[in-house]
């Protein structure tokens, strides 16, 4: 056999072996359904694959890189891969956050014989091929070799966004996306930021605010505002529960739609948004204990506003948009209702930042609250009918109306008031488009709900009819920053 024939037979053994070993696992938590969607994964899986192939191809131009390098990215994919189906985890900001702050004694319970054989083998299989570099394959013009794969691999993760996106959430660029990611939101949680004038004449000597930012959910879909289906039943049943059935967002992507909401930001003064302090720093300044509870990651821009709270708690910081496994809000009920017990200050201020009705929609509500049925079973949106894609949708709506449900029922002895915006809408097939991030009328269209407990209500009845007179009206989200300060007895001046 002749040297390029064995020098290619090597790339393909190579770029098969971490295409299994370290892409494959990534899909392992997809819903497929069928035949298309099979064939839809082993393309995905393939796309990704060719990113090693190229590294490989890079890295093995010279020798003395390949003997360095090949066991380095195959020793750590060996240990991502594991993660990622003994955990369902991946790498994220979060998780590299949370590394560098944990002691060895707390690393060494996330340690198992499994993931020492594995990283074993996976070394075993690098040296291997590295031998064999080393001996059999006398390549001229390596560096040429090296030259060309690097420019096919920039060429490669850039020349199409959708492509680009989808890979950087894999092995091994996720690793680079998520540490830039972690030193973009350690820059930005440093920014100097000033405050709106303010004047404090209205507090309540011990009141409980909970804000929870949802997620993809339009206001058209709930129960209580007219919708075919009932997917508010508890909710539409409270008192005291004002539905701001018009309110419209500019943004229908989070990382922008959310630092406005938190943030004096408004339609003539966007630039806010990264000049000014949120309403949590505002409620802490005025005695208000606040906790942050995420189950979403943290993004750069609103990653100062998380750092003002007194304390941030990410239950599943080891989860992205990409990890099809399930994951529900009622762990955050969970963490505040522990909260609320561990600490019984006179002022508290909890903001949940929920995954809501983000894609994949099965994932974030339990089976046993899958009420409309049939259900999507494929990951690929296109796959589904959209029978499935709404009906799993209103799954989403309806849980919701159990997750806020649920902190009322926290709330009900207390002076408290819980205010629920979506950080935007969804689409749902409107001019053949679905999802958000788009122009599509109903991503503008996010969901609000505010909850006032019966001893709030009664102290503050004036409070209580200013919301009924304007939850009927078309408003932005702008108004969410002064509404949360008026509910906390502070007013913007």
């Amino acid at each position: 056999m002749s040297t390029p024939a064995k020098y290619g037979l090597w790339l393909a053994l190579g770029t098969l072996w971490c295409t299994l070993a370290y892409v494959l696992p990534d899909f392992a938590d997809n819903a497929i359904g069928g035949l298309r969607g099979w064939l839809t994964m082993v393309a995905y899986v393939g796309a990704v694959g060719i990113v090693s192939g190229l590294i490989l191809l890079l890295i093995s131009g010279s020798r003395w890189l390949t003997a360095i390098l090949l066991p380095l990215y195959m020793g750590i994919g060996a240990v991502v891969s594991y993660y990622r189906v003994a955990y369902h985890a991946t790498v994220t900001p979060m998780v590299i956050e949370a590394t560098l702050h944990t002691n060895m004694g707390t690393v060494s319970t996330m340690t198992s014989g499994w993931l020492i054989v594995w990283v074993i083998v996976n070394i075993a299989v690098a040296i291997t091929l590295s031998i064999y570099r080393w001996r059999a394959l006398p390549l001229r013009g390596g560096w040429f070799i090296s030259v060309a794969a690097c420019a096919l691999l920039i060429v490669y993760t850039t020349c199409n966004d959708r492509l680009s996106n989808s890979l950087h959430q894999r092995y091994p660029l996720h690793i680079i996306h998520s540490i830039k990611g972690y030193a973009a939101q350690r820059h930005a949680a440093t920014l100097t930021r000033e405050k709106m004038p303010y004047h404090n004449e209205h507090m309540a000597d011990s009141l409980d605010m909970v804000v929870i930012l949802g997620e993809a959910l339009r206001a058209d879909h709930l129960g209580l505002n007219g919708y075919e289906r009932q997917t508010t039943p508890r909710l539409s049943e409270r008192r005291h529960l004002y539905s701001f059935s018009q309110l419209y967002s500019e943004y229908t992507y989070t990382s922008a739609s959310v630092p406005h909401i938190l943030t004096p930001a408004d339609s003539t003064h966007t630039e806010r948004t990264y000049t000014h302090h949120s309403f949590i720093r505002i409620l802490r300044d005025n005695g208000f204990r606040s906790v942050w509870l995420s189950n979403q990651d943290m993004s750069a821009s609103y990653a100062p506003f998380i750092h003002e709270a007194d304390t941030f708690i990410f239950p599943h910081k080891d989860k992205s948009v990409f990890v099809f496994s399930p994951w529900y809000d009622e762990t955050l009920v969970n963490e505040l209702a522990q909260d609320r017990t561990t600490y019984d200050g006179a002022r508290r201020l909890w903001v949940l930042h929920t995954i809501g009705s983000h894609w994949y929609y099965n994932n974030h509500v339990p089976a046993s609250e899958q009420y409309y049925q049939p259900v999507t079973t494929e990951r690929v949106i296109t796959l589904n009918t959209p029978e499935q894609i709404i009906n799993s949708y209103d799954n989403t709506a309806r849980y919701m109306d159990l997750i806020v449900d649920s902190i009322a029922t926290l709330m009900e002895d207390r002076i408290a008031a819980i205010v629920y915006v979506s950080d935007h809408g969804e689409a749902l097939g409107e001019d053949g488009q679905w999802l958000h991030a788009g122009e599509v009328d109903g991503m503008h269209r996010p969901a609000c709900l505010i909850w006032l407990s019966d001893k709030y209500a009664a102290r503050y009845p004036e409070r209580a009819a200013a919301l009924e007179q304007l939850s009927d009206k078309p408003c932005r989200t702008d108004i969410i920053y002064p509404l949360v300060l008026r509910l906390s007895g502070i007013e913007s001046e």
